[in-house]
């Protein structure tokens, strides 16, 4: 991997990797920190409303849909990968 390619890419998503709660906590930290309502963060990443509150509760929202929340949120995709797996 070089220093331009991203730690997760979309082509490569395997959501048994992703730690949702630990997503949709930050989702939601941001989404409060910023004052925005889950429409308005659904129109911002360019997904659905159902997407936004999906991730929010921990759940997968999609692969497409967790790439732009992620960018909405403003991290890396790598951030959200579990520590461990059992």
């Amino acid at each position: 991997m070089t220093l331009a390619e991203p730690a997760v890419r979309a082509d490569a998503f395997d959501p048994s990797l992703v730690d949702f709660d630990v997503f949709g906590l930050f989702l939601e930290a941001r989404r409060i920190h910023r004052r925005k309502t889950v429409t308005r963060v659904a129109r911002e990443a360019g997904v659905e409303p159902d997407a936004v509150m999906r991730a929010a509760r921990g759940r997968n929202p999609g692969a497409a849909e967790f790439f732009a929340l992620v960018e909405w949120i403003g991290e890396e995709p790598a951030l959200f990968l579990k520590k461990e797996i059992a």
